[in-house]
């Protein structure tokens, strides 16, 4: 079992398809047919069976994390940063999102999937934590990097 840090193969076909729309309502056109989908992020334990990489296509159960303070399917993701490609070089368009905390938690967590509630749980990224990140009794905080070129969370150059 493994969690391997990567937008999934699936996320990228589904893009060309129009299946993922991280466009906030504001910066929706007025006129527009579209609306913001909604992302939520799961925690995943290796030691729980996890197996996400790029061929993961929706979220799932097997290894997701269990505990005090976390409840199946993860938390909602806002999204802090509307899709943009300010910065240099600008062929790189990104998106970001809010920090996410789970508080009064008891649990340890490997990774995390990223994945489109809006369309069928469709898997988008996985994060890998670089080892077992534990918490017993207190805050579990998953603090996205700060965005732009280069160092978002979601880019696609």
């Amino acid at each position: 079992m493994s969690i391997v840090q990567t937008l999934t193969t699936s996320f990228k076909v589904q893009l060309m398809c129009a299946g993922h729309n991280f466009a906030t309502t504001s910066s929706l056109p007025a006129a527009s047919r579209y609306t913001q989908d909604v992302f939520f992020i799961a925690l995943y334990s290796i030691i729980g069976g996890a197996s996400l990489d790029a061929t993961t296509e929706v979220y799932t159960t097997a290894g997701e994390v269990s505990g005090p303070g976390y409840t199946a399917m993860g938390q909602q993701l806002n999204i802090s940063v509307t899709p943009s490609s300010l910065g240099t070089p600008t062929t790189t368009a990104y998106i970001s999102f809010a920090d996410v905390i789970w508080t009064n938690a008891s649990f340890s967590a490997d990774g995390a999937l990223i994945y489109n509630a809006s369309n069928s749980n469709a898997a988008v990224g996985v994060l890998n934590f670089g080892s077992t990140k534990t918490v017993t009794n207190g805050i579990f905080q998953i603090q996205f990097p700060i965005s732009g070129t280069g160092s978002s969370i979601i880019q696609i150059a």
